[in-house]
C-alpha cells in the first residue's frame, strides 16, 4: 500500500522534475503490475498499441541516442545511422539502458535522463494528440502531448522507424 508519506522514487521524481522544468504538463500513472511491453500497457489503459511510445537506447559511433518510437513502429537503425552520420548503430544493453538513462530497461522514460542526450521522435507519433511512455520504472506509464514532446525531450521529429508487420 503507498501512502501519501511515502517518497516517490527517484527516477519519478527525475521525470516529474524534467517536465516542470520543461514547462510540460504530464500524467504518471503507476500500476500494480510491471508493464514492460507495448501490449501489457496498450492493455492496461485500454488503448491501441500504437499510442504507446517506446524509448529505445542505441549507440550510434558510441554515442548514445534515444529513439522514442510508436508502438506499432520498429526502430531503423539504417534510417538511424543515415540520419546521424556516426558510424555503426547497436541497441544498448541492460546496464547501459541504466547507466545512461538513470532508468531500468523496460520503464524508461524519455525525459528526466541521467545525461544528456541525442533524442529522435518518430514522426509516425504525430498521428495522435497525446502518446503514453515509460515512466521512470517499469510500473509507471506517462501520458504526454505529442506537440510537447520536442519540448520535453529536446528532441527532433525524424523518419526513423519502420511498420511492424501484423496479422
Amino acid at each position: 500500500m503507498v501512502t501519501g508519506a511515502q517518497m516517490e522514487p527517484e527516477p519519478l521524481v527525475r521525470v516529474r522534475a524534467a517536465l516542470q522544468a520543461a514547462g510540460v504538463e504530464g500524467e504518471i500513472r503507476l500500476f500494480a503490475d510491471h508493464l514492460t511491453t507495448v501490449s501489457a500497457a496498450a492493455e492496461a489503459l485500454g488503448v491501441e498499441p500504437s499510442r504507446i511510445a517506446k524509448s529505445i537506447l542505441l549507440f550510434a559511433g558510441g554515442e548514445p541516442v534515444l529513439v522514442v518510437a510508436a508502438g506499432d513502429q520498429r526502430v531503423d537503425r539504417q534510417k538511424v545511422k543515415a540520419l546521424l552520420d556516426r558510424g555503426k548503430v547497436t541497441l544498448a544493453g541492460p546496464d547501459e539502458v541504466l547507466a545512461v538513462t538513470g532508468f531500468v530497461a523496460g520503464g524508461v522514460a524519455p525525459v528526466g535522463l541521467l545525461r544528456p542526450v541525442t533524442v529522435l521522435l518518430d514522426e509516425t507519433l504525430q498521428r495522435f494528440p497525446d502518446i503514453w511512455a515509460g515512466g521512470g520504472a517499469p510500473e509507471a506509464l506517462l501520458r504526454l502531448r505529442v506537440e510537447d514532446l520536442p519540448r520535453a525531450t529536446g528532441g527532433v521529429f525524424a523518419d526513423v522507424a519502420q511498420s511492424v508487420e501484423r496479422g
